[in-house]
């Protein structure tokens, strides 16, 4: 296992690239639906929508190649550098046409180094400190997201335009390249998957040969055998996925326009998102051990009850609905950590060895569905029925996690 300082090193280029698409989680909605000419809530859906799903396919092919070439440090320098050239294309135009294009392409070149850095942390750690090394990952580039968000709050405070803040990530976006280039490297041996995927092999097998054995007394069990119901646990990460980006897609919008927040508001709710998220990503990275698959089953029941609970909104003064507000981001930041981590941690497990983007292409497809059907529901319907339609994602993808769980402790009696 690495020692703390060369993790911190590794991933410092991360952080920069969080700060820069941390500002823009919030900026670029805003400035689609209020600064360009023709841009609407369901517009910006769309382009988020075109978006993910056009990355899908290219997260497949980013992890493949990163597993087959064994290039972890190339994938993550060249999508920094793409992803750097396309932002400074985006603060060039003001054509929604051509943003919509641009903003896909920025989605293509990003999802480049997912897999990469996914297969960096399980190589560099053996694989009972997956959960420490995701834990730790995650907390450092969370920290990075916060530090976006209070950038983009405190530039809205001083009054900087749109324009301003978009060159402004063009630079972090640079920054993270630089970075990057200086201090990740590719893992000398890779074999730390290789290995839980024998280990894995050998504890089927000795399964099997201890039925066989129970077989001669009459106690055969032909469920036993089972592998992990991979399938429910595919569906989901996409029901969660779907959910969290049908809730987050529109909500800038409904704090702007509904609740008629100034900008700087809405990036310090969103600051106190992820500075919740941060919390819990410090948690399990301290207390890695102690992290237990059922963060998976409880989290979605957890975050589908906060969605519900923001339908009380309008019956509250705009006080108190600031004040539900930041309680519900806030703790559905902090659940969220767990569930990242032990999901993570799993998928890095149950995912064959050469399939690791199918893992963000997963999440790619709940995330590509709710961002087009997010905005639509909430322009044609209204944001109540928005927040419905996702708690009901939510608990869908409890009991989907329950399937999951259960078989994959039936696998182990």
């Amino acid at each position: 296992m690495p020692v703390l300082g060369s993790a911190m090193d590794s991933f410092v280029g991360f952080v920069f690239h969080k700060i820069c698409f941390g500002l823009l989680s919030v900026l670029l909605p805003l400035y689609i639906t209020q600064s360009i000419s023709g841009g609407t809530l369901s517009v910006w859906g769309l382009i988020a929508a075109a978006a993910t799903f056009f990355a899908i396919p290219f997260s497949f092919l980013w992890g493949y190649l990163c597993d087959a070439l064994r290039r972890c440090r190339f994938f993550i320098l060249l999508s920094f550098a793409a992803v750097t050239f396309l932002l400074y294309l985006f603060s060039l135009t003001t054509d929604l046409l051509s943003l919509g294009v641009v903003y896909v392409l920025i989605a293509v070149f990003r999802v480049a180094h997912e897999p990469a850095k996914n297969v960096l942390i399980a190589e560099n750690h053996s694989s009972r400190d997956w959960e420490r090394g995701f834990a730790f990952s995650a907390a450092f580039a969370e920290f990075g997201w916060v530090v976006g968000l209070f950038l983009g709050f405190i530039l809205t405070f001083w009054g900087f335009a749109s324009a301003t803040l978009l060159v402004v990530c063009v630079i972090l976006s640079f920054v993270s390249f630089i970075l990057s280039a200086i201090f990740v490297s590719d893992p000398v041996l890779s074999f730390e998957r290789s290995m839980v995927t024998l280990e894995r092999s050998f504890s089927l097998v000795e399964r099997g040969l201890g039925l066989l054995v129970r077989l001669n007394h009459n106690r055969f069990d032909s469920g036993e055998l089972e592998r992990e119901n991979l399938y429910a646990l595919c569906f989901g990460l996409m029901f969660f996925s779907l959910a969290t980006s049908m809730f987050f897609t529109p909500l800038p919008i409904f704090f702007a326009q509904s609740l008629a927040f100034p900008s700087s508001t809405v990036f310090a709710l969103f600051l106190i998102n992820s500075l919740g998220c941060l919390i819990g990503y410090v948690l399990t990275q301290r207390n890695h051990t102690s992290i237990k698959e059922a963060s998976i089953t409880r989290v979605p029941l957890l975050r589908g009850v906060l969605v519900l609970s923001l339908l009380f909104l309008g019956f509250f003064s705009l006080t108190e609905a600031m004040v539900l507000s930041v309680i519900v981001l806030a703790f559905s930041g902090f659940v969220y950590s767990f569930y990242s981590v032990s999901v993570l941690s799993l998928s890095m497990e149950v995912i064959p060895r050469g399939k690791t983007g199918l893992f963000t292409g997963l999440l790619g497809a709940g995330t590509g569905v709710g961002c087009y059907f997010g905005p639509i529901i909430a322009e044609n319907f209204g944001f109540s029925y928005m927040f419905i339609v996702s708690a009901v994602c939510f608990l869908l993808s409890f009991v989907v996690f329950k399937i999951f769980v259960r078989s994959r402790y039936a696998e182990y009696i």
